[in-house]
C-alpha cells in the first residue's frame, strides 16, 4: 500500500502536498484528488492528441448539446471510502471514472461501406489507447496504480456515444497523522534514602 503523508510530500518551503510527477505544466495542489486529476489530464493531453477536450465531469454530457469538443474525456472521482488505521491515518479506496464521449458519425451495419464503418468504430481504438495510458500507471508518486474494473456504454436517447471506464485506486493518507512529542524523563532522588557505601 502506498502512503500519502505531509512530510513526504512537502514541496520545499511552499507547504504544498501530494506532489505529482515532475511535469512543468502541472501546478501542485494540496488535495490529492486535484493532483490526480491534473496528472491524468496532462498524461492524456500529452499522449493522446486525438482527444480534443479533457475536463472535470460536471454533467456536461447530460445537456442536449454538450459544451465540449469531440472526442472528449471527462474525469470524476466516485465511491471513495476512508478507513481509520491509527493516529488519524486513513486508508483510502475509490474509483476514478473516465467518460469518453464521441459525436455522432456513421452507422456500422453490414451494408455500411468499409471505410465509413472503420471510421465509425474508431472510438474503440481511442478507448484502447486511453486504457493503455491509464492501466497500471501511478498518477502521483505516492498513490497506487490505476486498475481497470469496468467499461460500459451509456444508454442515451441521442446519437452521442459515451463510454464509461472505471479504474480503482488506493492510498494511505498520512496528512492528518498526529504528531507525538516526548518530554525527557525527570529523575527524583529521595534524600532520606541512605545509599550503601562503595567498597
Amino acid at each position: 500500500m502506498v502512503r500519502l503523508s505531509n512530510h513526504d510530500n512537502q514541496n520545499g518551503s511552499s507547504g504544498k502536498q501530494h506532489s505529482v510527477h515532475k511535469t512543468p505544466n502541472i501546478p501542485i495542489m494540496n488535495s490529492p484528488f486535484a493532483n490526480i486529476f491534473l496528472s491524468i489530464q496532462e498524461r492524456i493531453k500529452t499522449n493522446a492528441p486525438s482527444i480534443k477536450h479533457i475536463d472535470q465531469d460536471l454533467g456536461q454530457l447530460k445537456n442536449a448539446r454538450p459544451p465540449v469538443s469531440w472526442p472528449c474525456v471527462l474525469i470524476d472521482f466516485e465511491d471513495f471510502t476512508f478507513e481509520d488505521l491509527s493516529e488519524n491515518v486513513q486508508l483510502t479506496n475509490g474509483t476514478v471514472v473516465l467518460r469518453l464521449g464521441f459525436a455522432p458519425y456513421s452507422n456500422t451495419s453490414a451494408a455500411t461501406p468499409a471505410p465509413f464503418a472503420e471510421q465509425a468504430l474508431n472510438y474503440y481504438d481511442i478507448e484502447w489507447q486511453l486504457h493503455q495510458l491509464m492501466h497500471g500507471w501511478r498518477p502521483l508518486k505516492n498513490v497506487g496504480s490505476l486498475c481497470r474494473t469496468s467499461a460500459t456504454t451509456q444508454k442515451r436517447n441521442d446519437a452521442y456515444r459515451i463510454r464509461e471506464i472505471r479504474y480503482s485506486i488506493a492510498f494511505e493518507d498520512y496528512s492528518t497523522k498526529r504528531t507525538l512529542s516526548y518530554a525527557p524523563a525527570t529523575l527524583i532522588v529521595d534524600e532520606q534514602v541512605q545509599l550503601p557505601a562503595s567498597s
